[in-house]
């Protein structure tokens, strides 16, 4: 098998996880940052930015990172919270009166309408027809096409078809990934008057020196961006839908996982949360909102993101929270916040703890697998140092 071509093995156990991945052909490279406490732990570049062009990885590489824009939106949903422009507690048909008939497969309505808050912890019921139990809600949703051409359609046309979705159950009680990030982005859009990615550049991205993060990727850096195996097919599908939607003037900015970053850009991010909202001395977001986000928003008996992180985490407002109970399938502890992108990238941060840590690769068939040997691989080294 072929070996890391972009530096030599020196034997440490980030190598030798790297190496792995590698050659199991997991992905053809990656960017890692782990960090404490301010001080970089490790930073590292492996194998290849493109398998087909042979191009070798760099810390400047540009990734798709999915669902890990999530956090990124919901941090300035709650940013607009503390503005006193936008209500958590509030239904978000306030903002979205499209969607204010929405209701249960039965032809009623639920026993109250979904809130803001419902979007942020993913209680709305507006959920990926793969989370989706009911057989005849799951045809439903996934009779719209709306999962595969979401980037592809416009703010009218997806709230169009939500309004003819049941949805997925009563708001509140459950923990049902989907579509709760995206309807939270078309509120911020009627809020702030502006595009999300014009909103977040400029309450986050500026602020934060974020300057390559976007929903679109200029000509001049298509070079730059991290590509899959060919045969990862799942992850080019994927793509091709956000390359296709830039061609079209990208019609939707899609909150729920439209974002091209960098592993710099994401780690300026994590050190505004673990650095309690605070930016060079300007506040961005109160201790008080990132209490919320940190903390699990759900009831004790939802199983929450299982299928995503294991046993053991809750969801807060935009992460998954390690509960203080509970068997995990990683070795971690109470507080500690992940969540990942459905392209290959991972983040795990301890805001107590005051470390975090990046992998950020091109790969889609075993990012689970990955994302959970970097945890351990990283505890390690944690423990080492």
């Amino acid at each position: 098998m072929t070996k890391n071509p972009s530096r030599p093995t020196t034997g440490t156990l980030l190598d030798r996880f790297l190496d792995w991945q590698i050659e199991a052909r997991h992905y053809p490279g990656a960017v890692i940052h782990i960090e404490r406490q301010g001080r970089v732990l490790a930073r590292q570049t492996a194998g290849l930015r493109d398998p087909d062009s042979a191009t070798p990885m760099t810390e400047d590489t540009l990734f798709r990172i999915a669902s890990m824009t999530k956090p990124i939106v919901s941090t300035l949903a709650l940013m607009l919270a503390e503005q006193g422009r936008l209500e958590l507690d509030a239904p978000f048909s306030r903002w979205l009166p499209e969607l204010a008939g929405m209701k249960l497969v039965s032809g009623q309505p639920p026993a109250r309408e979904p809130t803001v808050r419902d979007l942020l912890r993913h209680t709305s019921g507006i959920a990926y027809p793969g989370e989706i139990h009911d057989p005849q809600v799951r045809a439903a949703v996934a009779a719209s096409k709306l999962d595969s051409q979401l980037p592809l359609l416009t703010p009218g046309q997806i709230l169009a078809t939500l309004a003819t979705l049941p949805l997925a159950g009563e708001p509140g009680p459950r923990f049902r990934y989907g579509f709760s990030t995206d309807v939270l982005g078309l509120v911020i859009e009627r809020i702030t008057g502006q595009r999300l990615g014009d909103a977040l550049r400029e309450a986050l991205f500026e602020p934060l020196g974020m300057h390559d993060t976007g929903f679109e990727v200029p000509e001049a850096n298509a070079g730059r961006l991290a590509r899959a195996h060919g045969d990862d097919s799942f992850w080019h599908g994927f793509t091709d839908r956000f390359v296709q939607a830039q061609s079209m003037g990208l019609p939707m900015h899609c909150g729920g996982g439209g974002l091209v970053s960098t592993v710099a850009d994401y780690a300026r991010f994590v050190r505004l949360l673990l650095g309690g909202g605070e930016v060079a001395g300007r506040r961005l977001l109160s201790e008080a909102s990132l209490g919320e986000m940190f903390g699990n928003q759900l009831d004790p008996l939802d199983p929450g993101p299982t299928g995503f992180t294991g046993p053991g985490f809750g969801f807060g407002l935009g992460l998954a929270v390690r509960l203080d109970w509970g068997a995990g399938a990683v070795p971690s502890t109470a507080g500690e916040l992940t969540w990942f992108g459905i392209c290959g990238t991972v983040v795990w941060l301890h805001p107590r703890e005051q470390w975090f840590a990046l992998q950020f690769s091109a790969n889609t068939r075993s990012r689970m697998l990955s994302r959970m040997e970097f945890r351990r691989t990283v505890q390690s080294l944690l423990d080492e140092t």
